[in-house]
């Protein structure tokens, strides 16, 4: 049986999930989760086999996947969902899921595309941040249309307009945006840095570590839980994170697959 979640049911998955093991499915539950719609398995005997949730607001097909039991069936669950949020025929969605994960579902997903490792790091060791940098600015509603334009241009895949509520942090050369960064989520309770890019001509300047150690220690200030995603094959990125005090927290793939 599929039916829709209630708020009381996922305020008691929210209660028990691993925030790191299903990170991306955590954030479905809590700040977006009034833009997402959770659908559940449930067994014959009323039992939460797993759900599915889908985000909207984005340009592309956002899922988020959470199994419960061994006998949740994922592949039956895109079945349902297609009908119910009327998508076409060979539509194409995504997720990101850990290790384990991919390989309890990979029999039961057609894949669009090859999947795509992406590490989840947290920030650790606050005493190798760098002093913050006169070059770095607090960038306010007068750089959005620039920070969008820097987005369309860096073609930051999961930006999205209400981000921009959150703090953004830059370098200006020549009246200029080179270099950007922000946050996926802010808050207390956690805080997921994003939409981070420096343009091609100031590369090798140093400019994404200044704008990178920023955004942490701005998230430090509200939050002792700072990451971020990177991907596996990124690894001047990697080593640049942990040059500011970030270690591996979860290995995790971005999967395309065939709704």
């Amino acid at each position: 049986m599929f039916r829709k979640l209630t708020a009381a049911e996922l305020d008691v998955i929210l209660s028990s999930i691993n925030k790191e093991q299903h990170f991306l499915y955590y954030s479905y539950l809590t700040f977006r989760r009034q833009n997402t719609v959770h659908y559940g398995q449930y067994s014959d005997q009323g039992e939460l086999l797993g759900v599915l949730a889908f985000l909207s607001g984005l340009p592309f097909n956002a899922f988020s996947v959470y199994p419960v039991q061994q006998s949740f069936c994922l592949s039956s669950m895109l079945a349902f969902m297609k009908d119910e949020l009327h998508l076409h025929n060979h539509a194409v969605g995504s997720f990101i899921i850990n290790e384990e994960e991919l390989q309890v579902f990979a029999s039961q997903l057609e894949f669009y595309s090859p999947p795509q490792k992406l590490l989840l790091m947290k920030h650790i060791h606050e005493d190798v941040l760098p002093t913050a940098d006169k070059h770095v600015m607090h960038l306010g509603p007068a750089h959005f249309q620039r920070i969008e334009a820097k987005m369309n241009e860096l073609q930051t895949m999961a930006f999205s307009k209400e981000e921009l509520q959150n703090p953004f942090y830059g370098v200006m050369a020549q009246d200029e945006l080179i270099a950007v960064g922000g946050y996926h989520i802010y808050s207390e309770d956690y805080v997921e840095l994003g939409n981070i890019g420096t343009d091609v001509a100031w590369r090798r300047n140093g400019y994404g570590k200044k704008v990178c150690a920023e955004l942490t220690r701005q998230g430090h200030a509200i939050s002792a839980n700072v990451y971020l995603n990177v991907f596996e094959e990124n690894v001047g990125a990697i080593s640049l994170y942990q040059s500011l005090g970030y270690e591996l927290i979860c290995q995790q793939y971005i999967v395309e697959f065939v709704i």
